[in-house]
């Protein structure tokens, strides 16, 4: 993989959580309708199921999430990163975790006093997730220069 073409994708707001199905699902969460539609139509959509894979790297009081798949198709790996603060969700996806997740998207649409998020039923199921250390972040090639560039966006 670390011959591949590296793209990088910070343009969502965050990530959600759905605990009570029988896979948890997590949501990229995006702010326009049509930034959803073009992330799945010209990126996710060519991720084989079983070659997508998830990181979470805990740093107290934060996590870095990181999604990445290297395509055959778009001859490149997109790599899915952002800095999130650890919250109940968080720790209850990690403990309710049991080899299996559902990858989502959902739009934020903002309310008068709240939110709503809309789902939409573009789906990967994925398999390959790991919760990890900073010091197991740095074994993996992608997720420890995802880490660095989220301390150091600019220096791309």
């Amino acid at each position: 993989m670390v011959d591949t073409k590296i793209d990088w994708f910070h343009d969502f707001l965050g990530i959600g959580y759905h605990l009570y199905d029988v896979r948890p699902s997590i949501f990229l969460i995006f702010d326009g309708r049509k930034k959803l539609a073009s992330t799945w139509n010209k990126i996710i959509k060519y991720f084989p199921d079983d070659e997508i894979k998830m990181r979470f790297v805990e740093r107290d009081p934060v996590y870095e999430f990181v999604l990445y798949c290297q395509s055959r198709v778009l001859l490149t790996t997109w790599v899915f990163l952002k800095s999130l603060k650890i919250s109940e969700h968080y720790k209850g996806f990690k403990e309710n975790y049991d080899g299996a997740a559902v990858l989502k998207l959902a739009l934020h649409i903002p309310k008068k006093d709240s939110y709503q998020l809309e789902i939409f039923k573009y789906q990967k199921r994925i398999t390959d997730v790991r919760f990890m250390t900073e010091s197991e972040a740095t074994e993996d090639f992608i997720v420890s220069r995802s880490m660095r560039n989220l301390s150091n966006p600019s220096g791309q």
